[in-house]
């Protein structure tokens, strides 16, 4: 995310967000990863979102291991030869931090923190399994959870799969709070289903009133004047008469809820979306649930980027072009410009090459992911084509499509593919 400092890249200067420190003159607000089926992208996504759950989930609970949830490269023999390694860096309280942890069968080998103040960057700490080394004078946070052993300390109060980070915030570390923090502030979503989102975005209907003006007028492009949000019962179809189970227990269990719902009532939330007719001049009501996958996904939506635009957050969306007209994507991506005026950041995977264009991204903001012939995804910027900056027609999809840029799929045309269909 952060800018290019070529000169040739000045266009679409509201793209970027100036920052003039630590070494880093501008970072982007916004960038797209393409790459064929399969080529890694959805595994970027869940890396972050898994080093987010390491980070804020291991204390959680006594017997699930968060750092479970980092599965190791599975295409080679020996599973544990290499350690599974994340690392970031970021901006945060006016600092720039970067952290990272190596896990190796389960457990950490190493976890690490600095920090750059100005132009040096200051290690806060280094951990090695159960050993760590610390800056006394600007981590001193540390110091209550560490024990002297000879030459070297040790970490105490901390088990072997618990990130260091993790245990420090929860006692209120100074520097360790701002990396969680940081972590809170990280949202990653997929745009193949509204499961993480949905109800999230249906409460800021409910209770944020500068949520639904801002989301009305967005809305307004499709022809909807409204939302309401209703609470209905929640019906669930068990028999008012049935003959009893053989199986006495499961009977009396299915008695036992029986019983229950019709004690309580259970609710749950319908979103009736209204619209005006206008050659009648009059107003119409029905459930969103009539409208278009597309409709749904962008009103969904509009929570996330709503919260993160106003809270100055990062959200990632894999696959975010699903269910999506290429004019309905360049739309958000358009209105998330025109709204994001601080730190915010968008992140999105996709396929659509139409979006492969300068009026939207810079080069700079354009990403592929693509296997090797090991099947390991790596990742590179368009920025790396120089031949490729003077395109004068602003669109980078011709050239993407005929392979000049890589990750595409295996098939390179139809005409191959209807060789191996027709043997």
């Amino acid at each position: 995310m952060v800018a290019s400092t070529s000169t040739k890249e000045n266009f679409n200067l509201s793209n970027i967000k100036e920052i003039n420190s630590y070494g880093v003159k501008n970072v982007l607000k916004s960038a797209t990863i393409f790459g064929a089926n399969a080529s890694g992208k959805s595994n970027l996504s869940r890396a972050i979102a898994t080093l987010k759950k390491i980070v804020l989930e291991s204390l959680d609970s006594i017997s699930d291991k968060a750092i479970d949830n980092a599965i190791p490269f599975l295409l080679k023999e020996d599973l544990y030869d290499q350690p599974t390694e994340f690392e970031v860096t970021f901006l945060a309280n006016g600092n720039m931090y970067r952290y990272g942890i190596s896990i190796e069968k389960g457990l950490i080998a190493e976890e690490w923190l600095y920090w750059t103040k100005t132009s040096r960057e200051t290690q806060l700490f280094h951990r090695e399994g159960q050993k760590v080394t610390f800056n006394q004078r600007s981590f001193s946070e540390a110091r209550s959870f560490v024990n002297k052993d000879g030459d070297s300390w040790n970490i105490e109060k901390t088990k072997p799969f618990v990130p260091f980070i993790s245990v420090l915030s929860q006692f209120d570390g100074e520097k360790s709070v701002v990396v969680t923090d940081w972590f809170q502030s990280l949202n990653v979503i997929s745009g193949l289903d509204d499961h993480g989102f949905k109800e999230f975005t249906i409460g800021l209907f409910e209770n944020n009133s500068d949520f639904k003006e801002w989301a009305l007028e967005i809305l307004k492009s499709l022809q909807i004047e409204d939302i309401i949000v209703d609470e209905v019962e929640d019906k669930i179809p068990l028999p008012t008469k049935r003959k009893s189970l053989e199986d006495s227990d499961l009977d009396d269990a299915l008695n036992k809820l029986q019983g229950f719902i019709e004690k309580n009532n259970i609710k749950k939330k319908l979103i009736k979306i209204i619209k005006l007719n206008p050659e009648t001049d009059k107003f119409y009501s029905f459930p969103l649930a009539l409208e278009s996958e597309g409709t749904k996904k962008l009103i969904y939506l509009l929570g996330p980027l709503y919260e993160v635009i106003k809270n100055e957050e990062v959200l990632i969306v894999d696959e975010f072009d699903n269910k999506f007209h290429t004019l309905l994507c360049k739309f958000i991506l358009d209105l998330y410009y025109a709204s994001n005026h601080g730190s915010s950041q968008l992140i999105v995977t996709c396929h659509d090459t139409n979006l492969l264009t300068k009026n939207l991204f810079r080069r700079d903001q354009i990403w592929f992911t693509e296997k090797n012939a090991l099947n390991e995804s790596e990742i590179y910027s368009l920025i790396e084509y120089k031949e490729h900056y003077t395109r004068k027609e602003g669109s980078y999809s011709k050239d993407y499509l005929s392979g000049k840029y890589g990750a595409i799929p295996l098939f390179g045309s139809i005409a191959s593919i209807g060789d191996i269909l027709n043997g």
